[in-house]
């Protein structure tokens, strides 16, 4: 029996070889092929069934095509309804001196426009009801006028040096000065409105009877957005800088410092061409009451004011950051300095305002040969 096994060992050990290789082969077809083949059998089945279902209930049918372009239009329509809004109220603004703008070469005007500047000013005092602070006479003797408030026609409004200078203003400096009675022109009839509204009905517009008491002053300019002694920090230049553009590379990215303000609508950063953001800063006294209501109408009029930022200081008698010559000119209710840093937005689309340029016609570029 031995013999006839070890004489047949070797047919016995080819069979078993046999037998692996091809148990190996079964396997590597079934997951090689069978196993992906079922597998992608069912996928095309399930694709089959989602076909299926999208067949008998779209997504995208032809009504619902339709309403997503009229929602498409009706936003374009919303969109250039805004455009026609910010235009026909900036065309609405009627400028100091008519034939000044957009650029004139009559230098006679431009010297004209520097009284009207002034004359502008005291229109603001006469609209406000409001007289001088307390001064003293060459004899010594105070001299005060009953009036609804107080403001210092000189230092109050924000009023450039070149008005004071015998040469006429260039174009720059005209437009920038009408931009800026324009602004001032706002933040007047806040105060007006205020103060018709909140003074007790019957009583004498007196100091000691109108909600906002005084202004200190409004001063324009990205160099004035700031509160004197505290962190905040202005920009440069008049308006506030464009857009910061977004770094290309990680390396640019680790260059750049990461800006302070975000870009904004209400602010924060200019779009040229289409938005320049010009801050301002404001100073009154103000009853303690109203102070949150004053903050409140600044934001959101015609000129797109936004706040940016505020802060109070009760005045107590003996105060010296009051104009009136002492605290019984302000009547009995507690009054406070309020200082209002603000921005307001000067839209630069073409039509819609007389201090903007119109803008020069692009050239077409050549067309490659």
């Amino acid at each position: 029996m031995m013999e006839t096994i070890k004489r047949h060992l070797f047919l016995v050990a080819l069979g078993a070889g046999v037998v692996v290789v091809a148990l190996a082969v079964v396997l590597v077809t079934y997951f090689g092929y069978v196993g992906p083949a079922a597998g992608l059998k069912a996928s095309y089945r399930a694709t089959q069934s989602r076909a299926a279902g999208l067949k008998s209930a779209p997504i995208f049918t032809p009504e619902l095509v339709t309403e997503m372009a009229r929602q498409v239009d009706l936003r374009k329509k919303q969109y250039e309804d805004i455009f026609n809004f910010i235009r026909k109220a900036g065309a609405a603004r009627k400028p100091l001196l008519d034939g000044i703008f957009p650029s004139t070469t009559d230098t006679g005007k431009r010297l004209s426009f520097k009284s009207k500047y002034d004359e502008a000013i005291a229109g603001f005092m006469k609209r406000l009801g409001a007289v001088p602070p307390p001064g003293v006479d060459k004899e010594g003797a105070r001299v005060e006028e009953e009036g609804a408030m107080y403001i210092h026609p000189r230092l109050s409004f924000y009023r450039p040096d070149w008005v004071d200078r015998p040469e006429p203003p260039n174009m720059d400096l005209v437009r920038l000065g009408q931009e800026n009675i324009w602004l001032m022109e706002d933040v007047v009839g806040i105060i007006e409105q205020m103060n018709k509204e909140l003074r007790p009905a019957g009583q004498r517009p007196l100091v000691a009877n109108s909600p906002v008491k005084e202004l200190d002053e409004i001063r324009i300019g990205s160099e004035y957005a700031a509160l004197p002694g505290s962190r905040m920090t202005s920009g440069g230049g008049r308006y506030m800088p464009a857009a910061p553009v977004p770094p290309r590379s990680e390396a640019d990215k680790a260059q750049t410092a990461a800006p302070s303000r975000a870009p904004s609508l209400s602010g924060r950063w200019s779009q040229p061409g289409f938005y320049l953001v010009l801050p301002l800063r404001i100073i009154v006294v103000v009853e303690s009451r109203y102070a949150g209501d004053f903050v409140r109408r600044i934001k959101g009029t015609e000129s797109c004011l936004s706040v940016a930022a505020f802060r109070m200081k009760p005045l107590v008698e003996g105060s010296r950051e009051a104009m009136g010559p002492d605290r019984k000119a302000y009547g009995t209710q507690g009054i406070v300095r309020l200082e209002v840093v603000a921005e307001s937005l000067v839209f630069q689309l073409e039509g819609g305002r007389v201090t903007t340029l119109p803008r020069k016609p692009e050239t077409p570029k050549p067309k490659p040969e």
